[in-house]
């Protein structure tokens, strides 16, 4: 998944940031929300890259150890530091796990430590594969302090690690997955969460058993509801259709589908226009009737067609409305919806 930031970093407009580093940067919603639950006396934070997380974590700690392995983005974190008239912040050019920059920080006795791991471009990605070592860094660290918090590519296999002793926190920026934070030992509030920023909306695993109700059309019902791909990632789809006592139903991607209007960042809104049969020219029947005049296709196909099937309907429609279409394929259903 791309790492660019949906929002600017935190204090971008006073910074000079080379753009190659930009993209990896943590966002500036992202940053501040992280700095607040981290808040401490002295927090160690290994990874600091070019400070966009740091400079967040300088303002709520009384002092940040920064260790940064490549000796330009230490550079530049420098740089920004200096600009920005931070002084609480000790930068280390340095690999976290030698074995003097170890003595050097346990002697500052840290609260906490917090881990930006490398990303490797590989889709099937493995704890093994993350530099630094995840594993490692736990058994190194934990001696100093139970406290312990690692970022991680959103789709990494984590079933290696023990049980019941970390929570995996799945960040949404704007709507869409952004990252993925796992808090050790103390840190730790839930088994699993996810939290949309800005809004702060937060969602936590259930312990009991879930009831909800799964659906095979979209028929008698008025709304039907867009999932943040966070909630799914996460596995936490029942835990949402529990709160809002609604019914998934499956598309190309699971929705949520109610006759109440459901307020959620999580959730976006379609009032449902038209359930017609999945046959273009009934599709494009029923979106002359409701005035279309643009249509978006809300399902799965093949880049390349995306703008060709569009064109299908809209060179036929002079309306001013907007359709969302979705497909149920099982139903052989298309779903016309307006978005509210």
């Amino acid at each position: 998944m791309s790492r660019a930031p949906k929002q600017p970093l935190i204090f971008q407009e006073k910074l000079k940031i080379p753009k190659e580093f930009l993209k990896f940067a943590t966002p500036r919603d992202v940053a501040n929300y992280r700095a607040e639950r981290l808040k401490c006396d002295v927090l160690v934070e290994i990874g600091a890259g070019i400070g966009g997380q740091t400079i967040a974590f300088s303002r709520k700690c009384k002092k940040v150890i920064a260790v940064e392995l490549n000796k330009e983005r230490a550079k530049i974190l420098n740089e920004n530091l200096k600009k920005l008239h931070i002084k609480n912040v000790e930068v280390i050019n340095g690999d976290a796990l030698n074995k003097s920059i170890l003595q050097k920080i346990s002697k500052e006795n840290p609260e906490i430590v917090f881990v930006d791991t490398e990303r490797p471009e590989e889709v099937n990605r493995t704890l093994e594969q993350i530099q630094p070592p995840v594993k490692k860094i736990l058994e190194t660290y934990s001696v100093m302090t139970k406290k312990i918090a690692i970022e991680i590519p959103p789709f990494t296999d984590v079933k290696t690690l023990k049980e019941n002793e970390f929570e995996s926190e799945f960040i949404s920026l704007n709507g869409q997955l952004n990252r993925l934070t796992l808090y050790f030992n103390n840190l730790k509030h839930f088994e699993k969460s996810a939290i949309s920023l800005p809004s702060k909306e937060r969602l936590t695993n259930s312990e009991k058993e879930l009831k909800f109700q799964k659906v095979s059309s979209a028929k008698n019902f008025k709304y039907l509801y867009f999932i943040d791909p966070t909630i799914v990632v996460s596995g936490l789809l029942g835990e949402l259709a529990t709160k809002f006592n609604s019914s998934v139903l499956e598309l190309s991607k699971p929705a949520l589908v109610s006759n109440n209007e459901l307020q959620s960042y999580f959730l976006t809104k379609y009032r449902i226009a038209k359930i017609c049969e999945d046959k273009p020219e009934k599709i494009l029947q029923e979106a002359q009737k409701i005035g279309a005049g643009k249509v978006i296709l809300r399902y799965t196909l093949d880049p390349k067609d995306y703008w060709k099937t569009r064109n299908f309907y809209e060179k036929e429609l002079t309306g001013k409305k907007e359709i969302n279409l979705f497909r149920n394929e099982k139903q052989r259903e298309a779903i016309l919806c307006i978005k509210v």
